[in-house]
């Protein structure tokens, strides 16, 4: 093999070469885009007695990958290299994204993989996104709370006719669907790293406004999701809240913020806002 080059026979030879696990490690970056060695540790190692041996397992599947060039491990680490290993980050090769195509593993996945390393501020907001998705995962392993489904971008966009006729698209960093032992609730993930200022947030809920009166998604689920903003620090939330709750064009029962620490208790409670069926039930059950 040369370059990028593959030959389809290879392609299946290393295929078959690949354990359960090294293909959904493969998926799972496909899926996310991008992710560290430890939150692979978190996805796919769960089941080793200790974190190190996690650690030890998942380096070396992943260098295997590496050599086969499926995997492509960004000269960028988080936390810097006194991180170690664990701060390495991966996305998907050129050649692990035409193994996976030829065996349709994964919808939508581009025909082309990013060939430069990410500005730092779209990797580090990739990488939160994925931190909300596998938490989602890890509460759900818990018990209390059941994971129904999970949408990534670009599934979880919404498209919708704007004001002018045109295709708008709504895009939430994830969608979700989560039941407790009596109710299911229906989620959109917004991800702040407090990088944009608080007009910005407002604009975007906006966006969610405007789509929650296109009725489209009522018309499908007959309810529209809980928005829910994911913010690193309290100050932050503070913030965040204050400018919702101070805008007039702003309905901000629509819209809850939170740290990623609260994210279990929320899923706990369910979807605040009075549109989703776990409100009108409980509504109803009050009467």
């Amino acid at each position: 093999m040369s370059g990028q080059r593959v030959s389809r026979r290879r392609l299946e030879d290393i295929r078959a070469s690949l354990a359960d696990r090294d293909l959904q490690i493969l998926v799972s970056l496909a899926t996310h885009r991008f992710l560290t060695t430890r939150q692979i540790c978190r996805l796919h190692f769960g089941d080793k007695p200790t974190e190190t041996a996690a650690l030890r397992s998942a380096n070396r599947a992943l260098y295997k990958l590496r050599s086969l060039r499926l995997l492509v491990a960004l000269e960028r680490r988080i936390g810097g290299v006194r991180a170690g290993s664990g701060s390495y980050v991966w996305s998907l090769g050129h050649i692990g994204a035409r193994l996976l195509q030829r065996a349709n593993d994964v919808d939508g996945l581009p025909r082309r993989q990013r060939q430069r390393e990410p500005s730092t501020t779209f990797l580090e907001h990739t990488l939160a996104v994925a931190e909300v998705s596998l938490r989602l995962r890890e509460i759900a392993n818990r018990g209390e709370v059941t994971l129904l489904g999970v949408q990534h971008e670009p599934a979880c966009w919404r498209p919708y006719s704007g004001p002018g006729g045109g295709t708008v698209r709504l895009k939430p960093d994830l969608a979700a669907v989560t039941a407790t032992e009596k109710f299911e609730d229906h989620w959109f993930f917004e991800v702040d790293l407090a990088t944009e200022p608080p007009s910005r947030v407002v604009r975007a809920c906006q966006n969610y406004q405007a789509y929650r009166q296109s009725g489209v998604e009522q018309r499908r689920l007959g309810l529209f999701p809980a928005v829910v903003w994911i913010v690193p620090t309290g100050r932050r939330k503070e913030t965040l809240v204050s400018h919702l709750d101070g805008h007039d064009a702003i309905s901000a029962r629509l819209f809850t913020v939170i740290t990623l620490d609260e994210l279990e208790g929320l899923l706990r409670r369910g979807a605040p806002f009075v549109t989703t069926a776990r409100a009108e039930a409980e509504s109803n059950r009050a009467e």
